[in-house]
């Protein structure tokens, strides 16, 4: 009998996609196969989606769906059995260092793609891995017994669970890396999911006050953070950010700064620095690139701030995450922009880069669905 066929769209050069066919894998007793219902476009794959890896993969790491086949072993170690949806982290995990019994896969060794070239990790493990469905972007996904899940009510709409992970960004950098809450104020640099999903963690979590910059071109998106909790908005190309945080906050500063913006660096640390009020700030940079030359330690010392890098989440940050999805509460209806099917992946990511469909915040790639927009 011939094997059943999985469709996917497989990144097979720089900014190209093509549908291809991979048989539906065996599941061992400690595996698991999903049926992805949605997958979310991250701002990474934008970046990821420019170069190629050793090999052509699957993108795809914002994921949840139905466990469609659920080896013995994982069902009992999650507690799950089929038919349960989840969503699933983009880690897989040793499972048994000190850090991943604290629930902080992002720095488990096993997960780190640039210092272990065979790590394994969704949306970035080429085909050539057996047995290739490592990538959201695909009608199944296959689940080793690394897989890190959490259980997504049933009632929440494929779209919204699909932001498990960037509001689980949001939270961890807004929340347990930037302290916010009562008392507590913050700017949070680029109108993204990311930035967006900062305001929203901030305003849950008691804070003060809640400033989100952009440019002009962000408009909606400004609008949209000031509906997610966002206390004033500030366009970086038409105002001068730090004399109107200054205003903003009687001469005082910020608490903190989250910058989840693509720029460099260089540019966005001296200029966190000057945003934060004289002692114990925070900072937290998504921003990795450029050389900062003649960086201002002196004044980074004098006013006792603490720089930490936005990498990723906790399971705990996912967990709360879904907790605010589920809720209802708030607005998400704003993020979820666009749906596309495997058809028209290259469409999504260019969508969440800029170029592709105009108003673009949070995309959903859709394997089961052709693309309705």
């Amino acid at each position: 009998m011939p094997a059943e066929m999985v469709l996917a769209a497989v990144q097979v050069a720089p900014e190209t996609t093509e549908l291809r066919e991979f048989p539906l894998p065996e599941v061992p007793s400690d595996a698991a196969l999903l049926k992805v219902e949605a997958a979310g476009v991250c701002g990474s794959d934008v970046g990821g989606y420019r170069r190629m890896g050793a090999a052509p993969r699957i993108l795809g790491h914002e994921n949840v769906g139905l466990i469609a086949r659920a080896g013995e072993a994982f069902a009992r170690r999650w507690g799950v059995k089929e038919g349960d949806r989840v969503a699933i982290e983009e880690y897989l995990p040793c499972g048994h260092c000190d850090l991943c019994l604290r629930g902080e896969f992002r720095h488990c060794a096993a997960t780190d793609v640039h210092s272990n070239p065979g790590a394994l990790r969704y949306g970035n493990t080429p085909i050539t891995t057996s047995p290739a469905l490592w990538g959201g972007y695909s009608q199944y996904l296959y689940m080793p017994p690394a897989t890190v899940l959490h259980r997504m009510p049933d009632h929440v709409p494929g779209e919204q669970a699909a932001m498990a992970l960037p509001i689980g960004n949001g939270i961890q950098w807004a929340v347990v890396e930037g302290q916010a809450g009562p008392g507590r104020s913050l700017v949070v640099m680029g109108p993204g999911q990311q930035g967006l999903a900062a305001v929203m963690a901030a305003r849950s979590a008691g804070a003060d006050l809640v400033i989100l910059t952009g440019l002009a071109r962000d408009a909606r998106r400004l609008e949209v953070g000031r509906q997610l909790g966002a206390d004033v908005t500030l366009q970086a190309d038409t105002e001068d950010v730090p004399a109107r945080v200054r205003e903003v906050t009687a001469g005082k500063g910020v608490d903190a700064v989250v910058d989840t913006t693509s720029a460099p660096a260089s540019d966005m640390v001296p200029l966190a620095i000057d945003l934060v009020k004289r002692k114990e700030g925070r900072i937290v940079v998504q921003s990795l690139g450029g050389t900062i030359r003649d960086f201002p330690i002196e004044k980074l010392a004098r006013k006792y701030i603490t720089v930490k890098a936005a990498r990723g989440h906790s399971y705990a940050s996912v967990e709360l995450a879904i907790e605010r999805i589920a809720s209802g509460r708030y607005p998400l209806g704003l993020l979820a922009t666009h749906c596309f099917g495997l058809d028209s992946v290259d469409m999504a990511i260019r969508s969440v880069g800029g170029t592709g469909a105009a108003g673009a915040i949070h995309v959903t790639v859709t394997p089961w669905v052709t693309s309705p927009n």
